[in-house]
């Protein structure tokens, strides 16, 4: 049996109390209106973080902390209480080490989760998730593992951190407070002027694509014109 456990106790990572169950698509808001109802951003916040994903795409957490409605720390936290998950410092926490052959590397960088161990007697997979409203991602984790789900909550930046730690073998710093390394906000501004760059080289693009598509309109109306 593998289990991760706290680096700062030494004792096992907390589970959600009951049953192992993860959120339940009936009874549970999406992210989006969790956070609404948690008090955490506004509606107006949720709606604008929305337009920005159906325009550029990426995750929902992800976009609001780009445009600063939210700490990912606070929003990891009130996603965690509102959901009556246990939550997990990855940074602190001591993993196996043969976590990386729990879940296919593509699940999760794809959706942001890491596996924390297993239960093997119990038939369960201890998993962090930055969004465990996820459904597509909590499907994808029992299919690949063939056991149930024992969901954790953890900030995107340190799955993201762990992730390159057991599966790429890489140093990661460790995101001590008030580390100038790796902190919340030098990763949000980073994204964001990533954003903003992705933004005008995708408006350049179209911008070029219409110059294209008028030029060969012109060009075909004086082909047509020419005597045959």
């Amino acid at each position: 049996m593998s289990t991760p456990t706290d680096g700062r106790t030494g004792g096992a990572v907390p589970r959600a109390a009951g049953p192992t169950a993860t959120p339940s698509p009936a009874g549970r808001s999406r992210l989006g209106e969790l956070l609404v109802s948690a008090r955490v951003i506004t509606q107006a916040q949720l709606d604008h973080a929305l337009r920005e994903q159906s325009s550029w795409g990426g995750r929902l957490g992800q976009n609001l902390l780009n445009l600063g409605f939210v700490d990912e720390s606070k929003l990891s936290a009130a996603i965690a209480m509102h959901l009556g998950l246990p939550s997990v410092d990855l940074d602190r926490a001591r993993l196996p080490p043969n976590v990386n052959r729990l879940l296919p590397l593509e699940l999760c960088e794809r959706f942001g989760m890491l596996p924390l161990g297993e239960k093997v007697h119990e038939g369960k997979l201890l998993l962090a998730l930055f969004d465990p409203t996820n459904q597509e991602a909590l499907s994808a984790a029992r299919r690949a593992s063939g056991l149930q789900l024992v969901v954790h909550v953890a900030t995107a930046t340190s799955i993201d951190r762990a992730i390159r730690k057991f599966y790429y073998g890489e140093a990661t710093p460790q995101a001590a407070p008030g580390s100038p390394l790796f902190t919340v906000t030098r990763n949000t501004m980073e994204a964001a002027q990533q954003v903003l760059h992705d933004r005008e080289l995708v408006v350049r693009v179209d911008e070029l694509e219409r110059k294209v598509e008028r030029l060969t309109a012109l060009v075909q109306e004086l082909s047509n014109r020419l005597p045959g």
